[in-house]
C-alpha cells in the first residue's frame, strides 16, 4: 500500500462479548481513519473474481449499500455496484484473523476491499450463521446488511469506539462486537447518530439543508440587518438574517457553514422592555444559502432581533444583536379650510 493507505478492519466476534449492551444518552463521535474520499465521490465496486456471493447474499450487500448512501446524512462517498469497478467485495473465508466474520481494507480515495464469510464456516468461537441465509431467521444468526454496513463505515473512514464511551448501543453500528439477533441493535440499517457526527465532521453535511447529528452540539452565529431604521408610520421595513455554524466551531469543516431551511423568528419589544414577543418566522431566501427574510409594517418603535430556538438537532441556538427601527407619524398637510397663509409650507 501507499503512504495514503488506511485499512480498516472488524475484529474477532467473541459471542461472550456480543452480549454487551448499554442504555443512556450521550456517546462521543466514532472515531475516524484518515485520509478520506473526496466530497461525494462516486466509488464503483464489483463482486469479487471466483468470490461471487450467493444470491440471498448479494441482497444483504446491495441493501447495506442503499443504507450507507441513504443515512450518511454527510458528503462522504456514495457506493454502487458496478461489473468493472475499482473496489470489490467477496464472499470468502480468505481472511488475515481466525475469527472475523467480515474484514475490510480501505485505501482512500483509491479503493477498497472487503470480505464477507461464508455461512456455515466453523470460527474458534462457532459456526457462522448469516441471518438472511434463512426463510425463518433463528436467534443467534448475524444480520449480513447489518455487518455489511459495519464495514461500508470502515470504507468511509469510521473506526471503532471505545465501548467504554458508548453509552447508547444504536449510536453508532460500528462495535467491534455486533448484537446477533434478537438483541438490541442486531439489526440496524441506518448508521448511528454518532456515526453520522463523525462522517459530517470528517466531510461536511450532505447539504446546507441537512440537520446536524444530534450526537454533536455547535454553537451558532445569528446576525440580522434592516434596509432602514427610521420611517413614517404604515411604511414597511424588510429583514435580513443569516445563520451560520459558529467561526470558532472545534470543527474546522463545519465552522462558519451556513444553515438553511431552519426555522428562525422575527421578534421584537417595546424599548426600555425585557420581553421579546414572536412576529414571525422569517422566510428563506431562494439562492441565499442560511439566509432568511421578513417583510413587516411596524405601527411604533421597536427593538427587534431575529432569534433561533432550541432545535432537534446538534445545532446550539443563537440569537442576533438588536436593532431599533423607530417610527414617526406621517405628515398630514392643513386642509384648504384651515390654510391662512398661501402657499402652505410644512415642516415635518
Amino acid at each position: 500500500m501507499t503512504r495514503h493507505s488506511t485499512v480498516a478492519a472488524s475484529v474477532a466476534l467473541v459471542l461472550a462479548l456480543a452480549t454487551a449492551g448499554a442504555t443512556a444518552l450521550a456517546t462521543s463521535p466514532t472515531p475516524a481513519r484518515m485520509p478520506a474520499w473526496s466530497a461525494n465521490q462516486s466509488v464503483e465496486f464489483r463482486w469479487k473474481d471466483g468470490s461471487l456471493p450467493p444470491g440471498w447474499m448479494k441482497v444483504a450487500l446491495s441493501a447495506a449499500v442503499a443504507d450507507s448512501n441513504a443515512s450518511r446524512g454527510a458528503r462522504a462517498a456514495v457506493l454502487s455496484q458496478q461489473g468493472d469497478g475499482n473496489s470489490w467485495i467477496g464472499y470468502t473465508s480468505d481472511m488475515p484473523s481466525g475469527h472475523a466474520i467480515a474484514y475490510t481494507v480501505a485505501n482512500q480515495p483509491y479503493w477498497f476491499s472487503m470480505r464477507m464469510r461464508p455461512h456455515g464456516y466453523r470460527l474458534d468461537w462457532g459456526t457462522l450463521r448469516w441471518c438472511q441465509f434463512y426463510d425463518d431467521p433463528p436467534s443467534g444468526c448475524y444480520d449480513a446488511e447489518m455487518v455489511a454496513l459495519h464495514e461500508l463505515g470502515h470504507v468511509q473512514t469510521l473506526g471503532h469506539p471505545d465501548e467504554d464511551d458508548v453509552t447508547d448501543w444504536l449510536d453508532t453500528v460500528m462495535h467491534a462486537y455486533p448484537k446477533s439477533k434478537a438483541k438490541v441493535g442486531w439489526n440496524a440499517h441506518a448508521f448511528g447518530r454518532c456515526d453520522v457526527a463523525r462522517l459530517q465532521i470528517v466531510y461536511r453535511a450532505l447539504t446546507p439543508s441537512t440537520p446536524y447529528s444530534s450526537c454533536l452540539s455547535l454553537a451558532t452565529e445569528l446576525s440580522l440587518g434592516a434596509n432602514a431604521t427610521s420611517l413614517e408610520s404604515g411604511d414597511s421595513v424588510t429583514f435580513s438574517a443569516r445563520l451560520k455554524v459558529a467561526d470558532d466551531a472545534p470543527y474546522p469543516n463545519l465552522a462558519g457553514q451556513p444553515a438553511s431551511d431552519r426555522t428562525v423568528r422575527l421578534q421584537r419589544r417595546a424599548p426600555g422592555s425585557t420581553s421579546w414577543t414572536t412576529v414571525a418566522d422569517m422566510l428563506p431566501v431562494n439562492g441565499a444559502v442560511g439566509t432568511y427574510t421578513r417583510t413587516v409594517s411596524p405601527t411604533g418603535t421597536y427593538d427587534w432581533r431575529a432569534l433561533f430556538p432550541n432545535p432537534a438537532e446538534g445545532l446550539e441556538s443563537s440569537s442576533s444583536s438588536v436593532i431599533r427601527v423607530s417610527v414617526y407619524a406621517a405628515c398630514q398637510p392643513a386642509k384648504a379650510s384651515e390654510q391662512r397663509i398661501a402657499p402652505q409650507y410644512v415642516i415635518c
